[in-house]
């Protein structure tokens, strides 16, 4: 009985697959596909329709090349053996194979999951040089992994991330990045992330860029530089719609200096009248793109600083506001003593959260939970601190009352599965909304919703009055559409909306007549405009707008706006 020779196990590019199951034919799961599962099957003898999803699929992916010595298709031979097969009973044969076949498998998963463990938890790679270590996952048909064997792995794995992610972005059209500046453990690290809108399911897929070390001072044109870099080593170029920051002065005056300045195109260049034209706009290296403020922090600026700021400076707001808070803080620090914990215990369900000096929204919960306490003035006495007083109870109630919208703007600008750059302006406008209605029934803290509104108002000046892009990203949103817009701008919200579609329209329309007459004789081509293609998309945008249908699933049926959508919608509002 001949053994079945699988060819899949001996590929090259087999790594580049997730085996799945084995029966009739085999199969994987495309790993290059990701985070989409596909499926696909091949034969036990051939890898042609592998091959065929490389070539029609992932054609712009450059392949790497892995032998792996697969000891399963060769027989174990000792030295006392005779080469010739013949004498070797075929049962004893596959048995064998099978056996060295399983050895093989169990080892490449234990790898697999060992190399899992150390990247997700970020382990230090000499782990699995401790003994320890070693006892806790030592199994039976499997042997120790070495360091050189995981720095290996991790390469490769690398490697093929990296390929993936640039072969999802081969066909993307619009992409937003975002980056930052931490430090740990007295090194400084420059991360960066990549979002995009997948085409076809309209969701929001995210990519780790960079994450590398940064040496000596953070200054703007070091910044500008390492964005630069990094949006190139991945071929991004004009694919950036925007790079999303924090509000830090480095990272403003990078984009400022070296960013796209939409002003630069109404230069009147100086004349000289011996030499001729001289350009004001000294030569740069590169140019990044457009720069978005992060949304969530300047919210949390304005909540930690501009409101602290008003309150501790108004007469009227400024004693009650200090005393408060600074009972609030005289329980915080009780309660991270283990000795009167019991008295918190005893009184109320709830732990009481110290607050975080980088997190407001923390020192928001802090605030939230004291007043939540049912019996706080026993609590007060059992831990020897002073007693609210009946005002500051009410200043504390007000104040969370007021700052309520804000968390819930924050909680929704720098959401992971929604954060669609459309929500921006609809949540602004909704928060200023919120809290001018927050204000009527108001004792102590009568003046901190004006304060609050002025403050938002002064930091999204520039957003609120150049609203087109967010508006267009807001109107193409199905859940918002022309809801959340005042009936007065309506029409004009119509009329921008009808101008990009159709430019959008216009440009794909070129591109497919130049690639359909690209080999054909022009000759006789008169030019003839389309009468109705105005029509038809001013047709499409009022359908899109009356529809009733709020979820993504809609825009299937209105591609013109899926289009606008895709463009408008991939910057994200918070870098967070």
């Amino acid at each position: 009985m001949l053994r079945e020779k699988i060819v899949f196990h001996s590929w090259k590019y087999k790594h580049y697959f997730e085996l799945k199951s084995m029966g009739k034919n085999i199969m994987v799961i495309c790993l290059l596909c990701k985070p989409m599962v596909r499926e696909y099957s091949t034969a036990k003898n051939s890898t042609s329709n592998l091959k065929k999803h490389f070539d029609n699929v992932h054609k712009a992916t450059k392949l790497v090349t892995r032998l792996d010595t697969q000891q399963s298709l060769k027989r174990p031979c000792c030295d006392d053996e005779d080469d010739n097969d013949d004498d070797i009973p075929p049962a004893a044969n596959k048995k064998c194979s099978y056996i060295m076949q399983s050895s093989a498998d169990a080892q490449k998963s234990f790898e697999r999951k060992l190399l899992n463990f150390v990247i997700e938890t970020i382990q230090p790679l000499d782990i699995i040089e401790q003994p320890s270590f070693k006892q806790l996952v030592e199994e039976p048909n499997t042997k120790e992994m070495t360091h050189n064997t995981l720095m290996n792995h991790i390469d490769t794995t690398y490697r093929t991330m990296r390929t993936t992610i640039m072969a999802h972005l081969a066909d993307i059209k619009s992409v937003c990045t975002t980056a930052d500046i931490w430090t740990a453990h007295n090194k400084s690290v420059f991360g960066m992330t990549c979002h995009w809108i997948d085409p076809t399911l309209l969701q929001q897929v995210s990519a780790a860029l960079a994450c590398i070390r940064i040496h000596g001072k953070h200054t703007f044109d070091i910044i500008a530089s390492l964005i630069d870099e990094i949006h190139t080593s991945f071929s991004l170029g004009d694919k950036v719609v925007r790079t999303v920051t924090d509000n830090k002065s480095n990272f403003v005056k990078a984009f400022k200096e070296y960013g796209f300045q939409e002003e630069e195109d109404e230069k009147i260049a100086k004349v000289d009248h011996k030499f001729g034209l001289i350009s004001d706009v000294t030569d740069q290296l590169f140019q990044l793109p457009k720069h978005q403020h992060c949304t969530a922090h300047t919210l949390k600026l304005i909540a930690a600083y501009d409101i602290h700021k008003h309150l501790s400076c108004t007469s009227s707001t400024s004693a009650v506001y200090c005393s408060s808070i600074a009972k609030c803080s005289a329980l915080w620090n009780k309660a991270s003593h283990s000795c009167t914990y019991e008295v918190i215990d005893n009184n109320t369900n709830k732990k009481l959260i110290v607050p975080c000096v980088t997190r407001w929204n923390l020192f928001y919960n802090t605030v939230k939970r004291v007043m939540s306490i049912e019996h706080l003035s026993i609590v007060c006495d059992e831990m020897g601190v002073a007693k609210f007083k009946m005002h500051e109870i009410t200043f504390l109630k007000e104040y969370r009352k007021v700052l309520k919208p804000l968390t819930m703007a924050l909680d929704i600008l720098q959401g992971e599965e929604k954060s669609y750059y459309g929500y921006l302006l609809p949540t602004l406008l909704k928060l200023v909304d919120r809290l001018q209605h927050s204000k009527m029934d108001f004792k102590v803290a009568t003046s901190l919703p004006d304060a609050n509104i002025t403050s938002i108002r002064k930091q999204f000046a520039l957003l609120l009055d150049n609203t087109e892009e967010a508006m267009l990203a807001a109107v193409t949103l199905p859940m918002f559409k022309l809801q959340w817009l005042l009936e007065d701008k309506h029409e004009h919200a119509k009329m921008v909306v009808n101008e990009e579609a159709r430019k959008i329209s216009s440009e794909q329309q070129e591109s497919a007549v130049v690639c359909a007459v690209s080999n054909c004789d022009n000759f006789f081509d008169y030019h003839q405009p389309a009468p109705q293609a105005v029509d038809v998309i001013a047709d499409e945008v009022n359908k899109f707008l009356c529809d009733s249908d709020i979820s993504l699933a809609c825009m299937s049926k209105y591609p013109n706006m899926r289009e606008v959508f895709l463009k408008y919608n991939a910057t994200i509002p918070s870098s967070a």
